[in-house]
Parts: structure tokens; C-alpha cells; sequence
């Protein structure tokens, strides 16, 4: 069976994806007609912090980015730190903007910018990612893990040929190309195999990527080891296997991880109080893996951050308690694993 035929397959899966994005189409229109940077960007000079960041309000820049067109295309922000690096640091957000608006630049170079000027911005550069589509909705899939990427290219059998077009359209291997060249290449082999498949061509990107996540999900149950780990870059010998470990982890580290103050460490829930990097006091839960929350029957709404060793929760679910739940966790083993980089 071809992988067009399967989605065709999905025909009451399609519809009902389709009728869920259709508000967001709209509001994709309406973003782009309140900033209208890609037709007038000299009008991203006057934009204020409050228009970049405000949450006392709805319909900020980044509200649309984050929240309203959500549907368009999924980006997880586990707190409001990165949006408040861009307000702060609004010279630096309205450069990385206008190179982002920019017809004349690549989506290589788009996503290649110093988008790590912003603290939270750098890494796989997601939120960078998220921006440009929402300003190029049918030259850009709103795909926006590279490691998803590549698994999309293998499911439809177009991996085979990956370093050749690398080679066509950078001159070099696959592995040597920079986030952004990956970027462009994968989201172009994606874009193209769309375009030649005549029962999908005319698909949204949207709808395209929502059914892609759905008949191939990426996304696999983690099942955590109960085994301990060595743990050169830390104060500790192995990783914890308990929740106590993970207590003596942010113990050792609390400040590393944008906590300053610890106030009180109390036995009933939540099990901890402490003052964030910004003079907010917070609620914290510990725990071995993220999922135990959930197990332990919490109240989310009692809680501000849940900090755990590894971060099980499956985020591709459609449960917006589990969504926003992912939202709260600190997972100490990726956070104190990159004092090794």
C-alpha cells in the first residue's frame, strides 16, 4: 500500500483534522494582518515589549507563536523564560525578526541565525522554526524537531538518497550540514514528495504534517531503566533511583537551574518552596520520573514546577492535562547533562 493510499485510508481521520485547523487558518490570517512583517518590515522598529510579551493579555506576538496557532503546528515551551529573553532583549529579538521575514534570505540562513542571543532560543531552534512558518505556511512544514524531520523522510522512503541532495544543494554530506541547511533540505523533500503525490498535493501543510504525526508517530512510550548511570559532570556518582536522590540532586544545584532560594523542604505536598531567578516564590514537587506525579494523584494547579530525574510524559498525547503537565517539569537528567557540553 503506497503511503498516500493510507492517509486516503484516514478519510474520517482527515476531515475531522481538517475542521480543527480551520480555526486556526483563520487566525494564521489574522496574525500575519496585525504583524505584517513580511510585506512592511520596517514596521518591526516599532514594536514595543508589551507587543512581543504581555501575559496580562491576549494577542501578543508570542501568544500567536505559542498558543493561538497552536493547532498549525506544536512547539513545547516549558516556561515563559524564553519569551521573557525576547522581550528583554527586544533590539536583539527585532534583528532576528526581520532576517526571519526576509524573502530574500534562505530558511537555512533564517534558522541558522543567532537565535541563541535569546536565552531558551538556541538549541534545535524551535520556536525560531514555528516563527517562520507562521509567516510561510505553504513554502514551510510546521515540523520543528529535526529528529522528526528525518523520521518522516525515512517512513516515506526518502532517506536513501539523503547525502546526494545534500551534496546537490550544499555541496556536502548530510551529517555536515549545518541545523538550518537540514532544515531546508528535509523540509523541502518533505514539501516536495506532497506536491508530486496527486491525492495530497493539495493538502495544507498543516493538515499534511497533522496526518503525517498521526499514520507515523515518531513518538515512542519510554519505559525508564531502573538502573543507575554514572554521572561524571555531577557532584554525584550515579543517577538517582529514588525520589530522595533527586531531592539531593537540586539540593546540590538548585541554583544552576534557575532557583536561587530554597525557602522550606516540607513532607506534605508540594514537597518544596523556593524563590525562581526572577524574585518569584514557586511550588515545587519532586519526583523519580515525571509520570509519578500523575500516579500520585497531585493537583496540578497546587504546583508550579515538578522536578524529576527523567521526563516520561508522551507529549504527542492529545490530554491537555498531560500537555500542560509537560510544561511544569525540570528533568535533571537532560538539564545537568549539558554541564557536560
Amino acid at each position: 500500500m503506497s503511503i498516500e493510499s493510507k492517509f486516503v485510508e484516514m478519510k474520517e481521520k482527515v476531515e475531522e483534522v481538517r475542521r480543527r485547523i480551520e480555526d486556526a487558518w483563520r487566525l494564521q490570517q489574522e496574525f500575519v494582518s496585525r504583524f505584517p512583517f513580511r510585506e512592511k518590515p520596517e514596521l518591526i522598529d516599532n514594536l514595543t515589549s508589551d507587543d512581543v510579551y504581555n501575559p496580562g493579555v491576549s494577542g501578543y506576538f508570542l501568544d500567536y507563536i505559542e498558543h493561538k496557532l497552536k493547532p498549525l503546528g506544536h512547539i513545547y515551551v516549558p516556561s515563559d523564560r524564553p519569551w521573557r529573553n525576547a522581550r528583554d532583549n527586544l533590539d536583539d529579538f527585532k534583528k532576528l525578526l526581520k532576517m526571519a521575514v526576509d524573502d530574500s534570505v534562505s530558511l537555512a540562513d533564517k534558522i541558522d541565525a543567532e537565535w541563541d542571543r535569546l536565552s531558551g532560543w538556541g538549541g534545535d531552534r524551535h520556536y525560531a522554526k514555528k516563527l517562520v512558518f507562521c509567516y510561510y505556511p505553504v513554502e514551510v512544514v510546521p515540523i520543528f524537531k529535526t529528529e522528526h524531520l528525518e523520521h518522516f523522510a525515512r517512513i516515506l522512503g526518502l532517506w536513501n538518497d539523503i547525502d546526494k541532495n545534500a551534496a546537490d544543494r550544499f555541496g556536502k554530506s548530510y551529517d555536515d550540514l549545518s541545523l538550518g541547511q537540514k532544515y531546508e533540505l528535509l523540509n523541502n523533500i518533505l514539501s516536495d514528495f506532497k506536491k508530486s503525490r496527486e491525492k495530497i498535493k493539495d493538502w495544507d501543510n498543516a493538515l499534511y504534517v497533522r496526518l503525517l504525526y498521526e499514520a507515523f508517530p515518531p513518538f515512542e512510550v519510554v519505559t525508564p531503566a531502573k538502573v543507575v548511570e554514572p554521572m561524571s559532570a555531577t557532584r554525584m556518582l550515579f543517577s538517582p533511583v529514588n525520589e530522595l536522590g533527586v531531592v539531593a540532586l537540586f539540593a546540590m544545584y538548585h541554583r544552576e537551574l534557575g532557583f536561587p532560594y530554597i525557602l522550606k523542604v516540607k513532607s506534605d505536598y508540594p514537597d518544596a518552596i523556593v524563590i525562581d531567578e526572577f524574585g518569584d516564590v514557586k511550588l515545587i514537587e519532586f519526583e523519580l520520573f515525571a509520570s509519578n506525579f500523575i500516579a500520585h494523584g497531585h493537583d496540578p494547579d497546587k504546583c508550579d514546577h515538578i522536578i524529576c530525574w527523567e521526563n516520561d510524559l508522551n507529549e504527542s498525547v492529545e490530554d491537555e492535562t498531560v500537555r500542560m503537565l509537560i510544561k511544569k517539569v525540570v528533568a535533571l537528567k537532560e538539564r545537568l547533562g549539558k554541564l557536560e557540553e
